[in-house]
């Protein structure tokens, strides 16, 4: 059985791999088990991981949908045991790519250049 911190960093690594499906589900199991502003943040990660999966499939409405309710949670910042995230470049490039998604005749950005 993994501990929380290695399956937060497995969700990491599938992230930055692009393989957002994949971290969205490795990070729901750990957000089961939190409490707290931790249970916040990971939440904000897997809403931001699942809006950049529909991205994937070129359906940008759920996604703009997603990015914006994840962004809302990750934006006040990670909690202590979750600091050592690059979270601020993170929140900064959502919130570039929800921009984008949501302007007028937008074309459907890329979502791999994102990093944890």
């Amino acid at each position: 059985m993994m501990d929380r911190t290695d399956q937060l960093e497995q969700g990491r690594a599938a992230f930055n791999r692009g393989e957002y499906f994949r971290a969205h589900e490795l990070w729901e199991e750990v957000w089961h088990q939190m409490e707290g502003p931790e249970r916040i943040f990971v939440q904000g990660l897997i809403q931001s991981a699942a809006g950049l999966h529909h991205l994937q499939q070129h359906r940008p409405r759920p996604a703009a949908g997603l990015l914006r309710k994840g962004l809302e949670k990750l934006s006040p910042g990670a909690p202590g045991p979750l600091v050592h995230l690059r979270f601020e470049a993170l929140v900064h490039d959502l919130a570039q790519m929800l921009a984008e998604v949501e302007s007028p005749g937008a074309t459907v950005p890329d979502p791999t250049t994102l990093k944890l």
